[in-house]
């Protein structure tokens, strides 16, 4: 009998508790994201941004990503109405799914301490002509390449977009991919930033 009036006590008491929890949990505000001033005067459409994520995957792409270990993802800048916006392509760290996206320069330096601009050493056709293989690759909604397949553009990777991006306004392989993952060689972050065409841009912060 006191067994069974404990096992019943027991039950209601966590019920109780559990109710209490999803209230407090509904009422409970999420944590406000940080949103800097960005000084946008001195960027281009073309331009390069390079981050360092917050996340767990985006530690691990630290590592090995760039001999710097100091970023971990990369976007090409569009720049429409004095609004700056990125094209870049990231899956959700809890389903590995995503695809191209086009989203505000501002959130996508959301709660980002490390991030830096570079610029693109071409003319203005063929930065123009990249923007709009990155455009296409946005419209077309090329979801995210979660295998690392260099040559395959149905799928993508973040520094692939970028890297396939220049390549097809070239017309030629001015961007090849040195990092070995899996056996198989991707691009790395130093294959895009770290090129001899590529120079960083000081803004203020």
């Amino acid at each position: 009998m006191e067994n069974g009036w404990f096992i019943w006590n027991l039950k209601n008491s966590f019920i109780v508790f559990l109710i209490l929890f999803t209230i407090l949990a509904c009422n409970q505000k999420p944590p406000e994201k940080t949103r800097k001033v960005i000084y946008t005067q001195d960027l281009h459409s073309g331009d390069l941004v390079l981050r360092l994520g917050n996340g767990f995957f985006s530690n691990y792409f630290k590592q090995y990503a760039s001999s710097e270990k100091k970023f971990s993802h990369v976007g090409i800048l569009f720049i429409d109405h004095n609004q700056v916006f990125v094209y870049h392509t990231e899956a959700s760290e809890l389903t590995g799914i995503g695809k191209v996206k086009k989203e505000l320069l501002s959130d996508f330096l959301t709660d980002i301490e490390v991030y830096e601009f570079y610029r693109l050493q071409y003319p203005d056709s063929i930065l123009n002509a990249i923007l709009l293989k990155a455009q296409r690759y946005y419209t077309s909604e090329i979801p995210f390449d979660t295998s690392f397949n260099s040559f395959d553009e149905n799928e993508l990777y973040c520094t692939e977009l970028v890297a396939n991006s220049i390549n097809y306004a070239c017309r030629d392989s001015v961007i090849k991919p040195t990092l070995v993952l899996n056996h198989q060689k991707i691009y790395a972050l130093d294959d895009l930033y770290k090129h001899p065409n590529v120079y960083k841009i000081k803004t203020q912060k």
